[in-house]
């Protein structure tokens, strides 16, 4: 990779780094005293044409998602590299996959339901799965979805879709990483793979899932050699494990486990695997430029917006500041 070609778009990066809403600005949010002053604070921000547009305060995920793809088709035109992108919004086009295959199985039309992110033309990708013509982009997704079609019309086995589908993103993930030629990004992708791993050993452990049903669901393509997991389905995973003691994500598995062992819930662990990609986007803003300047910005988007989503909430509902600080991640503005 020539990181040459991202001296330009590193520095058109870091001034767009300036529009995201620092702490201050953050603060003034948890502390609004009510739904209506947090939407006018963030008419200050690049929310506000979206904010607009609203005909109620409950329907603030319009505004999210309108500024959410906005942001994205800004930053593909950013980026002279489109896998940069695509490595954070790969896991839309795979939720829409998902979408698409639910209509083919139901009958019905859930197309409200997809987050069109990415530039693929969903309704056209539907229309040649559904006709049986090839088309001429997005011919691995095209293939996705008739592989798995397939195997569920063989096994009528609906959690199949999400395994399979689940299990293909990992594999586009991994691909669009070596395209970029940085151990940076392979390393990524390998402990994204790593941390899902073991957040589905612990769900395979609560619901008393057998070997078999775990080798189909371990994504394959981690650091961790894919045959531990089975080693541990009936032993406790412990925050010490030597099933990833070496690891990098060592801290980050420990820490969510440890909040699982106290909650049994995996929100916590959930939320150690969004603490890892920030401690990710802290080291990749330290580069000058190159392709990781602009994989930082955009986690930290994806943060900030996540953020606002989870204060939305707790303002329609009167939660207190406290609530909010709680459950935010930490975006490093």
């Amino acid at each position: 990779m020539d990181r040459e070609l991202f001296i330009q778009s590193s520095t058109r990066t870091r001034v767009l780094e300036k529009k995201l809403l620092d702490k201050i600005q953050m603060q003034r949010l948890i502390e609004a005293n009510d739904v209506d002053e947090l939407i006018r604070l963030l008419n200050d921000s690049q929310y506000q044409p979206f904010i607009n547009k609203l005909e109620r305060p409950e329907d603030y995920t319009q505004a999210l998602a309108g500024e959410q793809q906005r942001f994205f088709t800004e930053m593909y035109g950013v980026s002279p590299r489109r896998e940069v992108v695509d490595l954070v919004t790969l896991k839309y086009l795979y939720h829409n996959l998902k979408v698409i295959l639910k209509e083919k199985i139901t009958g019905e039309d859930y197309s409200r339901m997809y987050i069109n992110i990415g530039g693929v033309d969903m309704n056209k990708l539907k229309a040649d799965f559904e006709a049986g013509n090839t088309p001429l982009e997005n011919q691995r997704q095209y293939e996705d979805l008739n592989y798995v079609y397939t195997q569920y019309e063989n096994m009528k086995d609906p959690q199949m879709i999400d395994i399979l589908l689940d299990r293909a993103y990992f594999e586009e993930l991994k691909v669009k990483a070596e395209a970029l030629d940085s151990e940076f990004f392979t390393q990524y992708v390998e402990d994204l793979i790593d941390l899902t791993n073991i957040k589905t050993l612990l769900r395979c452990q609560k619901q008393d899932k057998d070997p078999s049903f775990l080798n189909k669901v371990i994504i394959p393509g981690g650091s961790i050699d894919k045959s531990k997991y089975e080693e541990y389905l009936h032993t406790k995973v412990e925050s010490n494990s030597n099933l990833f003691k070496s690891a990098r994500i060592y801290y980050y598995a420990s820490q969510g486990i440890a909040e699982f062992e106290k909650t049994g819930s995996l929100a916590g662990f959930e939320k150690m695997m969004d603490d890892y990609l920030m401690y990710i986007t802290s080291e990749a803003k330290r580069v000058t430029y190159g392709p990781e300047v602009i994989f930082a910005y955009l986690q930290t988007k994806e943060t900030e917006i996540k953020n606002l989503g989870i204060i939305f909430v707790a303002k329609l509902n009167g939660l207190s500041p406290e609530f909010i600080r709680e459950r935010l991640r930490d975006n490093n503005v």
